[in-house]
């Protein structure tokens, strides 16, 4: 059944308390007044599940602190058909939730930042990227943490001794009870703590490495079969990889769509990876003889599309360039 359209005021705007300093679900705080907000206000995006590659629905203003909260006003943009839909889905009730997009900068597990029952550090030093409109934010203070590259941060859980002595400190200001005179810890039970906060560290590392690989496939400078060396050797140097996978350059969009395949001799590209087989398959030129030499790192740097190429059309050669890169590193210390 088909409604009649409901009359617009004249700017699409609600106010909305984004963030406040109080401890969250997973036991961590974010001080709002050390986010930085330079960068976001000259470009105040207000995008949808913190889905930055679609076009944003509207923007943000008179974001400031106040009174321990992060507050700004979303304007939604009446010339766009989903934004109008979002700002009735706010106004009559259906949705309530923003969610905050940080990059940390700085985090503190001194006690007078710490407040009890507090897991993680308190990131005292941030950079505001993002404000998104979600249906559930992640959780109750609706912060997402990221990394430069654009992966996940990840805090580190407190140290036993330092979260201790915080919880010390606060009780002593009330009555003392029984509980403050808990024996300390046994070697063997600091040695399990121990070895269950280097697991904690461990699957964290290998998150970022699976994010970086990740983030870069959908950059669309990433094959499939290279996907699972790329994760090993992030794990083990994880700036190296992130600078070689930057500097691959983006293919233009629709390319593979409408133009004929690489091998096409009819196009330019298509002559180049011609080029590249015969060359691997023994050309006598000096070019033929250079790529001949190429490890799978320089050829990722020098011609990602010829070894995409290799991989689409000399699978087995493209799996031994990638075993021999595979046996080099780990001969360097370079891979596990």
């Amino acid at each position: 059944m088909t409604k009649n359209k409901r009359e617009l005021p004249e700017k699409l705007a609600i106010d909305f308390v984004i963030c406040d300093n109080t401890l969250n679900r997973y036991r961590w705080r974010l001080l709002v007044e050390g986010i930085d907000l330079e960068g976001f206000l000259k470009n105040p995006v207000a995008c949808v599940q913190h889905d930055t590659w679609r076009m944003p629905v509207g923007r943000w203003e008179n974001v400031r602190v106040e009174n321990g909260e992060l507050r700004g006003t979303c304007v939604f943009d009446p010339n766009d058909e989903e934004a109008v839909k979002l700002y009735w889905k706010y106004r009559d009730g259906y949705m309530n939730a923003v969610s905050l997009h940080i990059r940390p900068l700085e985090e503190s597990d001194d006690a007078s930042v710490l407040v009890e029952g507090q897991k993680y550090p308190t990131v005292t030093k941030s950079e505001l990227i993002e404000v998104s409109l979600v249906t559930v934010p992640g959780q109750k203070n609706a912060v997402k943490l990221m990394n430069d590259d654009g992966s996940d941060y990840k805090l580190g859980v407190l140290n036993p001794e330092t979260a201790a002595g915080m919880l010390a400190g606060k009780q002593n200001d009330k009555k003392m009870n029984k509980e403050t005179d808990k024996p300390e810890k046994t070697g063997g039970e600091l040695e399990e703590q121990n070895r269950q906060l280097q697991a904690q560290l461990e699957e964290s590392r290998k998150l970022n490495a699976k994010n970086l690989v990740a983030l870069h496939v959908q950059r669309g400078v990433v094959c499939a079969g290279e996907v699972e060396s790329l994760e090993k050797l992030a794990l083990k140097d994880y700036e190296e990889v992130s600078k070689m996978l930057d500097a691959r350059e983006v293919p233009s969009k629709g390319e593979g769509e409408d133009k004929p395949k690489p091998e096409d001799p009819k196009t330019e590209q298509g002559k180049t990876l011609a080029a590249q087989l015969q060359e691997m398959q023994g050309g006598a030129s000096k070019a033929e003889d250079e790529r001949k030499s190429w490890d799978y790192l320089e050829w990722t740097k020098k011609d990602p599309r010829g070894l995409a190429a290799m991989e689409a059309n000399e699978p087995d050669r493209f799996k031994k360039l990638c075993a021999d890169f595979e046996a080099a590193s780990r001969d360097k210390g370079l891979a596990l």
